[in-house]
């Protein structure tokens, strides 16, 4: 399917101010997207978390069949059976009992990855669907091959999962005329403080909430040279000369 990154946007909008009726048009009512809930009664998916892999290369993986899926646990394949609009996060991203939960940005941002994939791609990753012969049906698979299906959609299930968690209403209303400038990979204490901000509004990582400023416009990409930060404090000879005399 081709989508443009507008198009993405305006199906994320869709998505979420039918999920909430609307999106606040107030600063002070803003919060983070409740995702999970958003993924579970929005899209109708279960959310399980489960060992995915031995090493921790998979997050998340969402089947739309009933199937039975191969899972490299503990050094031996388990083969475990699947119910349809299921969605597995692996179990390393499980909120604890007790905080910190380190794990928030990256679990809420693998859940809004696989509600993109959902609602963008579903019906192309349907197993049934892409048969070329009526019986049999394959029924079992490798996490690989899961992954391989939707390996070229990527890019639109990660922009799209961005939209979903940093809505372009939302950075509105909380940036306003504010801007950013990256120089190279990096950015100004101000910069780096307002991210920080941003981020744990919204739940997101400071990098995920970076990219997301750079693909709204928010972000302006400058080479590491014109680096510039307006708290640097000037301590080279020259200024010294210039500091008054003590008597």
């Amino acid at each position: 399917m081709k989508l443009s990154n507008t198009d993405i946007e305006k199906i994320a909008l869709f998505s979420l101010e039918k999920f909430y009726g609307s999106l606040t048009s107030r600063v002070e009512w803003v919060k983070p997207v409740s995702i999970e809930l958003f993924a579970e009664h929005q899209l109708g998916l279960k959310i399980e978390y489960t060992r995915l892999c031995d090493y921790g290369k998979v997050s998340g993986i969402t089947v739309y069949d009933d199937i039975e899926i191969i899972l490299r646990q503990y050094l031996r394949d388990t083969t475990i059976k699947v119910s349809a609009n299921t969605m597995f996060i692996d179990e390393s991203l499980k909120k604890p009992l007790f905080p910190p939960d380190k794990e928030i940005c990256k679990r809420r941002f693998t859940i809004a990855y696989e509600c993109s994939h959902h609602l963008l791609h579903q019906r192309f990753l349907t197993v049934m669907n892409r048969q070329n012969k009526p019986s049999p049906v394959k029924t079992t698979y490798t996490l690989t091959e899961l992954q391989q299906m939707r390996k070229w959609h990527d890019w639109q299930a990660n922009t799209m999962a961005a939209a979903l968690l940093m809505p372009a209403k939302y950075l509105a209303l909380l940036l306003g005329k504010r801007r950013f400038a990256i120089y190279g990979s990096r950015m100004n204490r101000p910069d780096k403080l307002a991210v920080a901000n941003l981020s744990d509004k919204l739940k997101v990582s400071q990098k995920a909430m970076s990219l997301r400023l750079c693909q709204t416009g928010y972000a302006t990409k400058l080479t590491s040279s014109e680096y510039y930060d307006p708290t640097d404090i000037d301590c080279t000879d020259d200024f010294y000369e210039r500091m008054p005399k003590s008597i």
